[in-house]
Protein backbone atom coordinates (compact mmCIF):
# COMPACT_ATOMS: atom_id res chain seq x y z
CA UNK A 1 0.00 0.00 0.00
CA UNK A 2 1.65 3.42 -1.27
CA UNK A 3 2.17 5.68 1.73
CA UNK A 4 2.45 8.55 -0.08
CA UNK A 5 -0.08 11.64 1.09
CA UNK A 6 -1.10 12.15 -2.94
CA UNK A 7 -1.33 8.35 -3.69
CA UNK A 8 -3.66 8.12 -0.34
CA UNK A 9 -6.01 11.28 -1.63
CA UNK A 10 -6.37 9.88 -5.11
CA UNK A 11 -6.86 6.84 -3.42
CA UNK A 12 -9.59 7.84 -1.63
CA UNK A 13 -11.34 9.88 -3.86
CA UNK A 14 -11.70 6.64 -6.20
CA UNK A 15 -13.52 4.57 -3.37
CA UNK A 16 -15.49 7.79 -2.70
CA UNK A 17 -16.60 7.60 -6.82
CA UNK A 18 -16.80 4.09 -6.71
CA UNK A 19 -19.64 4.13 -4.05
CA UNK A 20 -20.98 7.16 -5.83
CA UNK A 21 -21.84 5.13 -8.82
CA UNK A 22 -23.48 2.84 -6.39
CA UNK A 23 -25.79 5.59 -5.22
CA UNK A 24 -26.33 6.18 -8.27
CA UNK A 25 -27.18 3.04 -9.68
CA UNK A 26 -29.43 2.72 -6.42
CA UNK A 27 -31.44 5.67 -7.02
CA UNK A 28 -32.12 4.62 -10.92
CA UNK A 29 -33.31 1.42 -9.60
CA UNK A 30 -35.61 3.07 -7.06
CA UNK A 31 -36.92 5.97 -9.97
CA UNK A 32 -37.24 3.47 -12.67
CA UNK A 33 -40.39 4.75 -14.82
CA UNK A 34 -39.58 8.20 -13.92
CA UNK A 35 -37.93 11.43 -15.44
CA UNK A 36 -35.54 11.55 -12.58
CA UNK A 37 -34.08 7.87 -13.88
CA UNK A 38 -32.90 8.97 -17.25
CA UNK A 39 -31.43 11.98 -15.73
CA UNK A 40 -29.75 10.20 -12.96
CA UNK A 41 -28.50 7.96 -16.11
CA UNK A 42 -26.93 10.65 -18.23
CA UNK A 43 -25.10 11.82 -14.87
CA UNK A 44 -23.98 8.88 -14.42
CA UNK A 45 -21.83 8.76 -17.96
CA UNK A 46 -20.65 11.23 -17.06
CA UNK A 47 -19.52 10.26 -13.48
CA UNK A 48 -17.94 7.47 -15.00
CA UNK A 49 -16.00 9.59 -17.24
CA UNK A 50 -14.15 11.46 -14.42
CA UNK A 51 -13.80 8.05 -12.57
CA UNK A 52 -11.61 7.38 -15.18
CA UNK A 53 -9.73 10.76 -15.42
CA UNK A 54 -8.94 10.00 -11.81
CA UNK A 55 -7.86 6.42 -12.63
CA UNK A 56 -5.44 7.92 -15.18
CA UNK A 57 -4.11 10.56 -13.05
CA UNK A 58 -3.66 7.55 -10.09
CA UNK A 59 -1.87 5.26 -12.57
CA UNK A 60 0.58 7.91 -12.79
CA UNK A 61 0.79 8.73 -8.92
CA UNK A 62 0.58 5.30 -7.61
CA UNK A 63 -0.01 1.92 -10.17
CA UNK A 64 -1.57 -0.14 -7.68
CA UNK A 65 -5.11 1.27 -6.83
CA UNK A 66 -6.19 0.37 -3.28
CA UNK A 67 -8.78 -2.32 -3.59
CA UNK A 68 -9.25 -2.67 -0.27
CA UNK A 69 -10.56 0.77 0.12
CA UNK A 70 -12.80 0.49 -2.95
CA UNK A 71 -14.26 -2.56 -1.28
CA UNK A 72 -14.92 -0.92 1.96
CA UNK A 73 -16.87 1.81 -0.02
CA UNK A 74 -18.72 -0.60 -2.15
CA UNK A 75 -19.79 -2.50 0.95
CA UNK A 76 -20.35 0.78 2.24
CA UNK A 77 -22.75 1.80 0.10
CA UNK A 78 -24.38 -1.62 -0.06
CA UNK A 79 -25.21 -1.03 3.47
CA UNK A 80 -26.28 2.39 2.57
CA UNK A 81 -28.85 0.34 -0.02
CA UNK A 82 -30.37 -1.42 2.64
CA UNK A 83 -31.28 1.59 4.49
CA UNK A 84 -32.50 3.41 1.55
CA UNK A 85 -34.85 0.45 0.81
CA UNK A 86 -36.33 0.38 4.45
CA UNK A 87 -36.53 4.24 4.12
CA UNK A 88 -38.29 4.26 0.82
CA UNK A 89 -40.74 1.63 2.05
CA UNK A 90 -42.34 4.34 4.44
CA UNK A 91 -41.52 7.32 2.73
CA UNK A 92 -40.05 7.12 -0.55
CA UNK A 93 -39.79 10.87 -1.98
CA UNK A 94 -37.49 11.52 1.63
CA UNK A 95 -35.65 8.27 0.97
CA UNK A 96 -34.77 10.23 -2.72
CA UNK A 97 -34.60 13.46 -0.94
CA UNK A 98 -31.59 12.17 1.13
CA UNK A 99 -30.30 9.92 -1.40
CA UNK A 100 -29.83 13.15 -3.83
CA UNK A 101 -28.06 14.72 -1.60
CA UNK A 102 -25.45 12.33 -0.68
CA UNK A 103 -24.91 12.51 -4.38
CA UNK A 104 -24.63 16.70 -4.03
CA UNK A 105 -21.82 16.08 -1.40
CA UNK A 106 -20.10 13.37 -3.29
CA UNK A 107 -19.94 15.93 -6.31
CA UNK A 108 -18.47 18.48 -3.92
CA UNK A 109 -16.01 16.52 -2.58
CA UNK A 110 -14.77 15.48 -6.33
CA UNK A 111 -15.35 19.47 -7.47
CA UNK A 112 -12.43 20.16 -4.15
CA UNK A 113 -10.56 17.12 -5.73
CA UNK A 114 -10.15 18.81 -9.19
CA UNK A 115 -9.85 22.35 -7.27
CA UNK A 116 -7.01 20.64 -5.25
CA UNK A 117 -5.05 18.89 -8.49
CA UNK A 118 -5.22 22.36 -10.33
CA UNK A 119 -3.42 23.92 -7.20
CA UNK A 120 -0.62 21.01 -7.25
CA UNK A 121 -0.40 20.67 -11.08
CA UNK A 122 2.01 23.56 -11.74
CA UNK A 123 4.21 22.28 -8.72
CA UNK A 124 3.88 17.70 -9.61
CA UNK A 125 5.01 16.87 -13.36
CA UNK A 126 2.90 13.44 -12.61
CA UNK A 127 -0.41 15.58 -12.20
CA UNK A 128 0.39 17.87 -15.70
CA UNK A 129 -1.65 17.72 -18.56
CA UNK A 130 -5.45 16.88 -17.33
CA UNK A 131 -8.09 19.62 -18.24
CA UNK A 132 -8.65 20.58 -14.72
CA UNK A 133 -11.09 23.73 -15.34
CA UNK A 134 -12.98 21.78 -17.35
CA UNK A 135 -13.17 19.16 -14.86
CA UNK A 136 -14.16 21.49 -12.16
CA UNK A 137 -16.58 23.33 -14.42
CA UNK A 138 -18.05 20.17 -15.18
CA UNK A 139 -18.71 19.13 -10.93
CA UNK A 140 -20.62 22.70 -11.03
CA UNK A 141 -23.20 21.63 -14.14
CA UNK A 142 -22.86 18.03 -12.38
CA UNK A 143 -24.03 19.32 -8.54
CA UNK A 144 -26.47 21.86 -10.34
CA UNK A 145 -28.38 19.10 -11.88
CA UNK A 146 -28.59 17.17 -8.82
CA UNK A 147 -29.27 20.04 -7.37
CA UNK A 148 -32.50 20.83 -8.92
CA UNK A 149 -33.55 17.19 -8.70
CA UNK A 150 -32.60 17.20 -4.79
CA UNK A 151 -35.31 20.20 -4.52
CA UNK A 152 -37.97 18.60 -6.40
CA UNK A 153 -37.45 15.86 -4.41
CA UNK A 154 -37.70 18.41 -1.15
CA UNK A 155 -41.07 19.70 -2.35
CA UNK A 156 -42.31 15.59 -2.74
CA UNK A 157 -40.67 15.22 0.47
CA UNK A 158 -42.28 17.89 2.66
CA UNK A 159 -46.06 18.31 1.23
CA UNK A 160 -45.19 21.32 -0.81
CA UNK A 161 -46.78 21.14 -4.45
CA UNK A 162 -44.65 22.94 -6.71
CA UNK A 163 -47.65 24.31 -8.85
CA UNK A 164 -49.32 26.00 -6.24
CA UNK A 165 -45.76 27.86 -5.25
CA UNK A 166 -45.42 28.99 -8.73
CA UNK A 167 -49.19 30.07 -8.88
CA UNK A 168 -48.54 32.30 -5.79
CA UNK A 169 -45.14 34.20 -6.95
Amino acid sequence: MASEPLAIYLNDHLAGSVAGLELIDTLIEHEQGRPVADRLRALRIDIEEDQETLRGILARIDPDEHKVKQAAAWLTEKVSRGKFALAARSHPALALLEGLESLGLGIQGKLALWYALAEVAPHEPRLAGYPYEALEARAVLQHAAVERERLDAARAAFGVDATAESAKA
